[in-house]
């Protein structure tokens, strides 16, 4: 199931075009499905929420409507003791790799929503040097939850369009924007990095945070996410880098700790990739101390809190796994097969 009540002010890509910055294309029809009509409540509440065509907010409530049904259907079946098949419920490949008691996992270990290592001060720290406010428009690739974009868009106003290439996290994510009443300004969508169609010269900011290690053709996404800045735009990326090449061995069994497979680029390889798209690299930093103490700073205040009030024994079969990855990667960044680096540049 796809969501598409985002796609209010869509071109035919699939690409936002009104973010409140006079970039808008014109609006599309909106249909009422066969069997349904509207209700004079209905037409009420859409002119109350200031709607001018109330067929739009129909359609809005339905998809709403649509996915909390989809999503209660996910949670029965996890919650169900006998695996069935997955054609039982028609239900993509994804589902069941994030259900509750892994998300409450992660939002107990890092910042609400945030999923990354440093929480809200770290991705507000890394926003400072894009001056972003509410003129502008950012695309985030990785963007778990969501949460990172919904931080920026409540403290500076900016509107962004939230990437994740898993496309349950997508899910939920979007789902929190609904209840954060703003999908229209923070839309979480599934996106496949391999084929990466984005409307050209939109974005004046794009940034990922320690995701794009385990994308394969990063040279295609960079050249995509280069096209779609505006004159002057800017890119922020955070990531895990090899230190030197031919670590192959390294990696084969780092991925076995991990969701997808990695793989990394060196520091020089970034900063050539950079270079090659025209871009001015302001700030190529490795961070990798930085990194291991928010990293370690989380576990530990994890297992003190296990400790001093336990923890939900649901949640807790989910703990060992994190931990492995997590310590995998201190354990890499530690013994010098890997660095954490911030890289960030603009369009010359």
């Amino acid at each position: 199931m796809k969501l598409k009540f985002w796609q209010r002010n869509a071109d035919h890509d699939g690409d936002v075009l009104d973010h409140g910055d006079g970039y808008g294309g014109d609006m599309p029809e909106f249909v009422m499905p066969d069997g349904h009509r509207l209700s004079l409540g209905t037409k009420l509440r859409a002119r109350w929420q200031g709607y001018d065509n109330p067929v739009e907010y129909y359609l809005l409530q339905k998809e709403i409507d649509d996915y909390r049904a989809w999503l209660h259907k996910m949670r029965l079946f996890l919650a169900r003791p006998v695996e069935p098949e997955l054609g039982e419920l028609e239900l993509d490949d994804e589902i069941g790799r994030w259900p509750p008691e892994r998300v409450k996992l992660y939002a107990k270990l890092f910042d609400r929503g945030i999923m990354i290592p440093g929480g809200h001060d770290y991705a507000l720290e890394l926003a400072k040097p894009l001056a972003l406010d509410e003129t502008m428009s950012c695309l985030e690739i990785g963007a778990k939850l969501g949460g990172v974009a919904r931080l920026l868009a409540d403290k500076l106003g900016v509107w962004v369009t939230a990437y994740e290439r898993d496309g349950e996290l997508a899910l939920l994510g979007m789902e929190r924007s609904v209840q954060a009443g703003v999908q229209k300004k923070v839309p979480v969508q599934a996106f496949d990095p391999s084929s990466p169609e984005l409307r050209k010269a939109y974005f004046n900011v794009v940034y990922s945070f320690g995701d794009l290690f385990h994308i394969e053709n990063k040279d295609v996404l960079l050249v995509s996410l280069a096209e779609t800045l505006r004159d002057h735009g800017q890119i922020l990326l955070t990531d895990y880098v090899l230190t030197s090449e031919g670590h192959e061995d390294a990696v084969a069994e780092w991925a076995k700790h991990e969701d997808f497979r990695p793989y990394p680029w060196t520091a020089d390889h970034y900063k050539n990739a950079l270079g090659k798209l025209k871009f001015d690299i302001r700030i190529a930093k490795d961070e990798s101390d930085v990194h291991v103490k928010q990293i370690k700073t989380a576990w530990m205040a994890m297992l003190a809190d296990i400790q001093n009030s336990g923890l939900d024994p649901d949640v807790l079969a989910y703990l060992v796994p994190e931990m492995e990855m997590w310590m995998n990667r201190v354990k890499m960044l530690e013994n010098g097969t890997l660095a954490f680096y911030r890289f960030y540049a603009t369009i010359r």
